[in-house]
């Protein structure tokens, strides 16, 4: 028996099909060994080989069938493999598509959060920003005050009696000489005032040095 229906790589669904290509390959005077010896090679190989068969005039044609029948089941068989492969494949891309798209959310999730975490950022900037400027703004309103109450003080006007002493202070010469003669001179009185009513003055301390001394 060429084909095994047995098998699952056959690629055949239905046992009478089997039966057919088998009952073909044996009747023509085929035996298994084409589609044993093909079974697991490439297509390429199996359709090189069946060109030699049938090319070749020494070759009966009722082997020649029996040949293309073999070929037959094999080439169902390649595309049964061909067709696991394929499967095999696309299980192993769509992992890693699911791959993929987990790596995409956890980049956009990432994403996300850097987003945030620059919001944060600019609004903390914002809020530096802002405070300041305020306190820059307060910086200049406090050296404005300062400037003001400056000039207040080199402006501001003298006591009463700084005032007074002003303008009676004579503004000729011989006025200024007189006033300050006076004042030596009220000055001098002063001190011999002064003197006077001292009690070390030398008229009293004699007086009382007699009240004190004893009687002869």
């Amino acid at each position: 028996m060429a084909v095994d229906f047995g098998d699952p790589r056959s690629g055949f669904r239905h046992s009478e099909v089997v039966v057919f290509i088998n009952e073909e390959v044996l009747s023509n005077g085929g035996s298994p060994d084409f589609y044993l010896t093909f079974r697991s090679r490439p297509w390429n190989e199996v359709e090189d080989n069946l060109q030699s068969v049938v090319a070749d005039p020494q070759v009966p044609r009722a082997i020649k069938r029996a040949c293309a029948w073999s070929a037959l089941a094999l080439g169902v068989r390649v595309a049964a493999r061909q067709r696991e492969q394929q499967a095999r494949r696309v299980r192993r891309l769509r992992g890693q598509v699911e791959e993929c798209e987990g790596a995409a959310w956890a980049l956009a999730s990432e994403l996300q959060r850097l987003r945030e975490e620059k919001d944060d950022v600019v609004s903390q900037l914002q809020s530096a920003r802002d405070d300041l400027k305020q306190a820059l703004g307060e910086r200049d309103a406090l050296r404005e005050r300062l400037i003001q109450l400056e000039l207040s003080q080199e402006v501001a006007p003298k006591s009463p009696d700084e005032q007074h002493r002003i303008e009676a202070w004579p503004v000729d010469a011989g006025g200024r000489r007189e006033a300050l003669a006076t004042g030596s001179q009220g000055t001098q009185d002063v001190e011999s005032e002064a003197q006077m009513a001292s009690p070390t003055a030398p008229g009293t301390l004699g007086e009382a040095e007699e009240a004190l001394a004893p009687s002869v």
